[in-house]
Formats: structure tokens, sequence, C-alpha cells
């Protein structure tokens, strides 16, 4: 009996390692590497090896086209990673600026990091040939296109060097750059990784069955008697820039006086893990213009990405389930005099706390067919949250943020949410928000329309309201099954978030198939249908839609998607509309070095939002980025996004126009570059030049001189209406 007792036990310590290794690097003086890019026998003869033996996509764990392998060592301060990688061909790379779109075209490596253990996300660390680098988060989320965070930024070194058809990287990654539990030492999950033409390959396996991406880290490497710096850094900057403006048709700009600013950010580790973040009169303007976004048939506020790095570290706590829910927003915190916040990462729980001050305070009011939008005054943030983390990705927490503006009236929000994987396959979530709001009793939104029983415009009403948000997934390799349903009421309001819908009682399902087949032409295809049927809160019915989805995973780094989008029936500021649809077409690629570029078509039938009368519409939606890699150093990017919205009684437009736009770059080494931009707008009658010239050797010590040139038609000519130039100098010292 005790020897049967013994192999089941031996079974099942067995079965649970089963793809797993666990790896013991050798501790070295860091003056034993050079980092060069070149894997110098004698340095790295003592490393541990760690072969990249599995192809994960599109082979699923198989052995991989071409020989990748990693090398592991480590000093007290620092972290050193060689690879040695084998091609078939020339290798892919470019010199490119850090966090450029175009890495994922070269030849990638990298390691992929869960420090905690727990999958509440994960850090890659990556690099091409050349030592360009990538960072990035990995959340824990539901939908993939919302999973990676590229705002994340942490410090690490890398170089590289090409041999023929073959490339050697060595990155050098500073213990202080990277979150991890207290202690002098460390287990750590992780894998390395790398992306040749169509493959990613890995050193450890990847199970298609499990939704949670952040879980599939199954080796673990050991590092002792490390050395925990408690990092304070300074990061100053001063900025200058001088505006002119033209009346219409005046060839004379009317300049103002030159405006100089300075201000401070301070970081203080307090221990490994918990760290404080100061800032005042920070420089929260970010320096490369957004992409101009069509809106003239949207009847709602457009969302933009963060950039500015203030709100990089941490802020992945904040994400709720659901983003039509989003508790917070950190756009929403425009013009900051003074800014704090607190992050602790404890090794079960974690928690966030931020304190602003700011200058201007945007005002944006959700409704059912349309959202309001107002540009308000001086008001206090506050954002709270916390988060409690299991060690099979489940995680459960709570959030809290407040607004109260100067002179009256606030936005408070209380929010519980959770996510839970009951088995390898079944994932559920949850989000249950309360609000309570005293409008301001100001002019910042001006309209006549009112919710329940309450105006839009802001005239000092007092009201509460709640969301809901429950979602069940069960995700296979082959079958995904989603059913999600939401309850928005007419008064829920986030003043610290981005809701610009409510008023709603939605029911969503979707199922999928995917057939994955591998080494063939066309390696992965999906087919799936999606239905939503939404209520308002007068229990009249306001959507039936059926989405139909085909997805097909192509050989040349190709992906092709087609929806087809039919609303059987939707209701709109009292107008039945019914039985019309939308062919949704998208197209991505970058089948060579020299060339890649992604398109969207969208033709059929669409509602004209905006217009007086509104009534159903032929619809050409069109969009296309063609990027050219001219040589090492030299891009091209042009794009052009096309609209319009026909008439179908007497063929009329309600809107025809587009915007151009164009980006030269030349990237001299990964800091240094200059760059053109410059974009037309048809539907404005207007464009603007942007010239820039940029020094970039770290995520935050950066150098930027240039101006924004803007031009308007007025009587059949352009003329300059407005120019701006500026200059900034931002520089980060450590203690």
């Amino acid at each position: 009996m005790k020897h049967l007792i013994f192999i089941l036990f031996l079974f099942f310590i067995i079965n649970n390692l089963n793809g797993q290794n666990i790896y013991e690097p050798l501790q070295i003086l860091d003056n034993q590497i050079t980092l060069d890019g070149v894997l110098n026998n004698e340095e790295w003869k003592n490393a541990t090896v760690v072969p990249l033996n599995y192809e994960t996509k599109p082979g699923n764990n198989i052995k991989p086209i071409v020989k990748t392998t990693g090398y592991i060592l480590y000093s007290k301060k620092y972290i050193y990673i060689g690879f040695r990688a084998e091609s078939k061909e020339a290798i892919r790379a470019s010199i490119r600026k850090r966090d450029e779109d175009g890495f994922w075209n070269d030849d990638a490596i990298g390691i992929n990091l869960d420090t905690y253990g727990d999958a509440r996300n994960n850090i890659f660390l990556g690099s091409n040939a050349y030592g360009s680098q990538y960072d990035i988060r990995m959340l824990n989320t539901i939908e993939e296109e919302k999973r990676y965070d590229p705002a994340f930024d942490t410090e690490y070194e890398s170089t590289g060097t090409i041999s023929g058809n073959s490339f050697f990287v060595e990155i050098k990654i500073p213990f202080s750059s990277i979150p991890f539990p207290n202690g002098n030492n460390q287990k750590w999950k992780f894998h390395l990784f790398r992306k040749y033409k169509d493959y990613m390959i890995q050193s450890s396996k990847n199970d298609r069955d499990n939704p949670c991406v952040t879980c599939q880290n199954k080796d673990e490497v050991i590092f002792k008697n490390i050395k925990i710096e408690k990092k304070i850094e300074l990061l100053p900057y001063i900025s200058s820039n001088i505006s002119g403006t033209s009346d219409s048709g005046e060839k004379k700009l009317n300049y103002e006086k030159l405006k100089a600013d300075v201000g401070i950010g301070i970081n203080a580790e307090l221990s490994k893990s918990l760290s404080l973040e100061l800032t005042i009169n920070p420089d929260f303007s970010q320096i490369e213009a957004d992409v101009t976004k069509i809106d003239i048939n949207s009847s709602y506020t457009l969302i933009y990405p963060e950039k500015r790095p203030f709100f990089n570290k941490g802020t992945d706590i904040l994400k709720l389930n659901s983003e039509d829910l989003q508790p917070f927003y950190s756009r929403s915190i425009n013009d900051p005099i003074f800014a704090a916040k607190l992050l602790n990462q404890g090794k079960k729980s974690r928690f966030f706390l931020l304190s602003a001050l700011d200058n201007n305070s945007p005002y944006l009011i959700a409704g059912n067919d349309r959202s309001y939008f107002g540009e308000g005054g001086k008001s206090l943030v506050n954002v709270f949250r916390y988060q409690r983390l299991f060690k099979n990705g489940s995680k459960l927490g709570m959030i809290s943020t407040s607004r109260y503006y100067e002179g009256g009236g606030y936005g408070n929000l209380f929010g519980f949410d959770g996510l839970f994987q009951i088995t390898k396959n079944i994932r559920v979530y949850f989000d249950l928000i309360k609000n309570y709001n005293l409008e301001p009793n100001t002019n910042w939104v001006e309209s006549e329309d009112s919710f329940d029983e309450y105006s839009i415009k802001l005239d000092g009403e007092k009201f509460n309201g709640s969301a809901m948000y429950l979602g069940f997934l069960r995700s296979t390799e082959n079958w995904r099954t989603y059913l999600g349903y939401k309850y928005i009421d007419p008064k829920y309001r986030a003043d610290v978030g981005f809701v610009v819908k409510n008023d709603r009682k939605w029911l969503t399902f979707y199922q999928g198939y995917e057939k994955y087949n591998d080494k063939n032409f066309v390696k992965k295809t999906s087919y799936g249908i999606k239905s939503d049927i939404l209520h308002n809160f007068n229990n009249q019915l306001e959507v039936v839609s059926i989405d139909g989805i085909f997805k097909a995973e192509l050989k040349g780094n190709t992906n092709l998607t087609y929806t087809y989008d039919f609303d059987a029936f939707k209701r709109y500021l009292d107008n039945e509309f019914k039985s019309y649809g939308t062919n949704k077409i998208f197209v991505r690629s970058n089948p060579i070095e020299l060339i890649s570029f992604h398109s969207m078509l969208n033709f059929g039938k669409d509602i004209a939002y905006n217009a007086d009368n509104p009534k159903i519409g032929r619809e050409v939606v069109f969009f296309t980025n063609i990027r050219f890699q001219v040589n090492n150093n030299f891009s091209i990017s042009n794009s052009i996004n096309f609209s319009r919205l026909k008439n179908i009684e007497n063929n009329d437009f309600y809107f025809k126009g587009y915007i151009y736009r164009l980006n030269t770059k030349y990237q001299f080494n990964k800091s240094l570059g200059i760059r053109l931009t410059s974009e037309f707008n048809n539907f404005t009658d207007s464009f603007y030049i942007q010239p820039l010239f940029e020094w970039n050797p770290n995520p935050f010590t950066i150098f930027y001189v240039g101006g924004n040139q803007n031009f308007l038609n007025h009587d059949d000519s352009y003329f300059l209406n407005n120019s701006q130039f500026f200059i900034k100098f931002q520089y980060l010292i450590s203690l």
C-alpha cells in the first residue's frame, strides 16, 4: 500500500511538472560581460542555456523551422540575456526608434516575464537584430485587442550584430527597472520568444485551450542574493514655444510672447514593492500629433490613446473588464498643476492611489443616442484602486474615483469587479458600479436635451446611477463561446472616466470556431456569429444586430477579416430603421521587409446620424496605410482615410471627404532621428506640416526641436493661420 501511495504521489509530481523547466543561472561580476552584440565564448561559457524548442504558431508546439538559443547570466544588479538566432534567408531588420510598430516586421527576439507568478500581467522586453527595442505590458483581459499596453516603458540596454544568415543579441536588464516582490531571492515565471517571418517560437509550450494568455509562462528562473536598490529618480524638464496666428486672408502672423516652462517629476521607491511619484507643473503635452479620426457621422465623443509617461507605471491596475463602463480615462486629467500617485505591488494584492489638481477639466455626459462634451474649469481628482490576486489568473478588486469642481459640483464613483478562472477553459467576469453626482451650475454644456427627469445642461441637479457587467467565456483550441450582459442606466456618469453610452440593457452572444492548418498557405481560419439585443430603460427595443465574421491568417504575415454587420432593427432619435447591413473588410500584411500595409473597406448602408432628418444612406469608408522601409534608416508612410454617405432617394451626399497623411522618418541610430509629418484634411480644407528632431536615449530622457505650421483655405488660396515652434529637454537623473 505504501508503495502504491508513493507511485501515485510520484506520478502526480511528474504530471504537474510536465513541460516545466527550472533554471538557476550563475551569478557573475558585471565586468565579465561587454555589451557589444557579440556572444563571446569566453564571456558566455558558463551561461545557462535555454533552447527555443517550440514553434507555437502556426504549428502547435512542434519543432521550429530555425534554431534559436538563449543564454542567461546575472549579477547582483543586472540580468544578462544572450540570443543566437539562425535564419534560412537574409535577416529582416532596420534601425528603429524605440517601440516603433515596424519592429514586428523584423526578425525579433525577447523575454516574457511574470515576476509575481500570478498572471496579473506579463512584461515583454525585446530587441531586433540591430538592438532596436520594443517593450510592452500584456494584461489579463477578455478581448485580445485590449490585452496589449504599448505605452509601457522600462529601462534596459540591447545591442545586436548580424553575421550572414544569423544574428546575435545581448540584453542587459537592471533589476531596479522591473517590478517584483520584496526579497533578495527571486523565482520568476518566464519564457524566451522569437518572431521569425510567420512563425512564433518559444522556449516553453503554449496551451491553445487556455484563454489566459498571461498564464502561459511555464518555466521558472531563480536569482539568488541580488541587490535590492531603492530608486530615487528626478525628471526635470524645460520647454519653450512661440506661437503666431493670422486672421482670414492675412499674410502677416501675429506672434505672442515667447513662453517658457519648467517642471519636475520625482519617483521614489519606499521599498521594492511601494513607490511614490510626484510631479509639479508637469509637461503633459505630447509631441507627436494624434492621427486625425473622421467623426462626421459619429454621435459620440471619440477616444484617443494615452501617450503621456506619468500614466505609464501601474495604470494597468485601473482597467475593468468592460470598456463601456470605464471609470478611469487618464486623458480626462487634462492640464494638472500637480499630480501624485502611490503604487504598491504586493505578492497577493496591489493598490493604486492618484491625486491631481487639474486646470482644465473635460466634462463628458453619456446618452442613449449621443454624448455631450464641454470644457470645464479647475477640479480636484482622486482615484483609489485595490486588487486581490490569485495564482491562476483570477482577481477581485474595488475602485473609487472622485472629481470636485471649483465653484461647486462633484462626481463620485464606487465599484467592484472580478475575473475568475473557473476551469482551464472557462472564465467569468463582473463589474458593479455606482455613481453619485452633483452637477456644477455652469454653461460648459449647452443642450435642451434631457435624461429621465433631468436636463443635460449643467444646472446643479443631483442624481445617482449604476452600471453592471456580467460575462462568461469558454475558450478551447477550436471553439469560443461568449455570453455577456451590460446594464447602464440613464443616470450613469463617470467624471474621471470615458463613458459615452448609457440607458441600455445589452445582451451579447458570440460563438466562434477556429481551425489551424499549420503549414498550409492558409494557416488558420475562423468563423463566428455575434448577436446583440439592446433595450433602453423604458423597455423599448433599441437594437437587434447579427454579425457574421470570417478571419484568415495567410502566409506572408497577412491577416484578412470579413464581417457582415446586419441590423435587423435599430432605433435612433425615435426613428426606427430595419433590415440594413454593412460589409467590412480588413487586411494587414507585411510580406517583405520593404513594404507593410493595413487597409479597411466598409460598404453598404448606414444611418446619417448627424443629419437634420436621419435616414439610411449608402456608405463607403476606406482607410489604408502603406509603409515603405526604403533602407535600414529611412521609411515613408502614407495613409488616406476616405468616408462618404449618399442619400438613397436623390443621390446627394450627406458628407464626402478624405484625410491624407504623410510621414517620413530618418533614424540615424536607435536614439537619434528626424521626421516630417504632413496632413491634408479635405473636410475642413486645411493642412498642417510638423517637422521634428528628436533625441531619445532612454524612455524618459528626451530632446525635441520642432514646429507646427497650419494652413487654411480662404478664397481658393491657402494661408498660414497658425505657426508654432517649440523646444523641450527632459533628462532622467537616477540617485
